[in-house]
């Protein structure tokens, strides 16, 4: 399937100490706030023309102080912070990393699936789960049951069960590109997009139920009237199915939980220039601390 090559994650789940940081910058921000955009860079923005310094650009227009990005690389990582100034970034040696505006504090990752900095005090932490068995090719394209369905998505129903775990009770902002749709949008109300089907997804279930709050969904309760899509502002349809239309649907995240973290304003961001640098849109979300 080349829906988007991705390199493949690390089939031991275990902590790593391979992080590393660069740090520290004296940037003033209002300390009781911080706005956190989840971004898939499209392989390091390698997928348009000067696609970094693309991206770059994007990152600066949205205002956001710390940034999630998926499909990016130490070189990478390290090219976006440095233009845009700034010199706190984590290096995790996988295609997931954090760059922010602000000082980090301490960096932790879960090898190649999850990588995670302190900053104001909150564990942001930048995730990437397994793109495989797609869940709406599966509803849309295949027809499969329900039990196909669900069976398909084990992988990330785990995947997302370790983040919980690894987690733990900090306060904490957990943002990426989760593969998945959310169980929150494929409701009753919105069978009729949803290919008729109404699913409660594996994934994103595995982190309500460990108290995470879906920022976007929580800001934009209607989920017909707010569907959120985040992929694909780049595929409108879908060549390995006959060049069906490709379901629109909300697969990047930004979930939170703990302290007296607060969730007051969230948006997609970005997808509507030709240029757009992603074949995801962004999601950012304000926090209060």
């Amino acid at each position: 399937m080349n829906r988007r090559v991705i390199p493949a994650l690390a089939a031991a789940l275990a902590l790593s100490a391979a992080a590393s940081v660069a740090t520290v910058s004296t940037a003033e921000a209002d300390d009781q706030t911080l706005t956190v955009m989840s971004l898939n860079t499209w392989h390091g923005g390698s997928q348009v023309p000067d696609g970094v310094n693309t991206t770059v650009q994007e990152i600066k227009a949205s205002g956001t102080e710390v940034v999630a990005l998926q499909e990016t690389d130490k070189a990478v990582t390290k090219q976006i912070a440095e233009k845009l100034g700034w010199e706190n970034y984590t290096q995790s040696g996988s295609d997931v990393d954090i760059i922010s505006s602000q000082p980090i504090e301490k960096v932790d990752s879960l090898s190649d699936l999850a990588v995670a900095a302190k900053i104001k005090g909150v564990w942001v932490y930048s995730i990437h789960l397994g793109y495989t068995k797609y869940g709406p090719y599966n509803a849309c394209f295949d027809k499969d049951s329900y039990e196909t369905i669900y069976a398909d998505e084990a992988e990330r129903k785990e995947q997302a069960e370790k983040i919980v775990k690894w987690a733990g009770s900090a306060p904490s902002i957990i943002a990426g590109d989760l593969n998945s749709p959310s169980h929150m949008d494929w409701t009753e109300k919105t069978k009729a997009k949803h290919c008729d089907s109404v699913v409660e997804w594996p994934a994103t279930k595995a982190f309500a139920n460990g108290g995470y709050g879906d920022s976007y969904r929580e800001v934009n309760p209607d989920e017909a009237a707010s569907p959120g899509d985040t992929w694909s502002p780049k595929n409108a349809t879908n060549s390995d199915y006959g060049n069906k239309p490709e379901p629109q649907d909300r697969i990047d995240f930004i979930l939170y939980k703990g302290g007296s973290l607060d969730a007051t304003s969230s948006k997609v961001y970005g997808g509507e220039k030709e240029n757009w640098p992603s074949d995801h849109r962004a999601v950012i979300t304000q926090f209060t601390l």
